[in-house]
């Protein structure tokens, strides 16, 4: 089975699977892959697509990513998941 679920190739998509799913090997590497200012941006860039309940390893990874390149921000965009939330629950698409 593909760790990377969607791409063997470095891409924005392999970034968020390993910040979502990957071990703690897979966080290292990532880590020091992101000493690469290049990485780093795609690795910021694909957090706000994240799944809304891993919001806890998305938030460390702004932390890590703005730690090593302060003039990098990473936008999670969490006021646009709260409302869908919101939303979602009002219309009965998920649980109370």
């Amino acid at each position: 089975m593909n760790a990377n679920r969607s791409t063997n190739d470095d891409s924005a998509l392999r970034w968020l699977n390993l910040v979502q799913r990957g071990s703690t090997q897979d966080w290292k590497e990532l880590y020091r892959a992101c000493y690469d200012r290049e990485i780093a941006r795609q690795v910021a860039a694909s957090l706000a697509w994240r799944d809304p309940d891993l919001l806890p390893s998305a938030r460390l990874w702004k932390f890590l990513l703005e730690d090593l390149h302060p003039d990098l921000e990473a936008d999670l965009h969490e006021k646009d998941v709260a409302i869908f939330h919101r939303l979602a629950h009002s219309v009965g698409i998920v649980g109370k």
